[in-house]
């Protein structure tokens, strides 16, 4: 595989990760209309129980878009450090490209763990969509 390939295969591995990412944002909207409606309207447990696995779904899958998207890189990078490796030249952006997504020749393994801010975007969505709910406004 040469450079601009696995550029390539980067690309259309990303654009595919967005359009999955903009399917749970979505939803996730949803599940925060929903519990406005809900809270709006006093609904009963039932649907606040339904409300709260729905967001919790979203924001897990939502997690999993985001976790892709880092895993994408990083396997890029190892392709380009495996490139490297075996004698290829590669250009001064490779490199750096390399250094930036900790590519290395062992092979990167998906993690859903976020980073620190994935974590603050979770919480506080998790927040405005769980807490309110059952918290109600105050």
């Amino acid at each position: 595989m040469t450079e601009v390939e696995i550029y390539n295969q980067l690309s259309l591995s990303l654009n595919t990760t967005a359009l999955f990412g903009l399917v749970w944002a979505f939803l996730l909207w949803v599940a925060g209309r929903s519990a406005s409606v809900a809270l709006e309207n006093n609904a009963g447990i039932l649907m606040k129980i339904a409300v709260t696995v729905f967001g919790l779904v979203s924001l897990y899958q939502f997690n999993v878009a985001l976790s892709w998207v880092r895993f994408n890189f990083e396997s890029a990078a190892h392709s380009l450090a495996v490139l490297k490796a075996n004698g290829a030249d590669v250009s001064a952006r490779a490199d750096s490209f390399i250094s930036t997504a900790n590519g290395s020749t062992e092979v990167p393994a998906f993690n859903l763990t976020p980073d620190l801010l994935g974590i603050l975007f979770l919480l506080s969505v998790g927040y405005l969509i769980i807490g309110r709910l059952w918290i109600g406004h105050k």
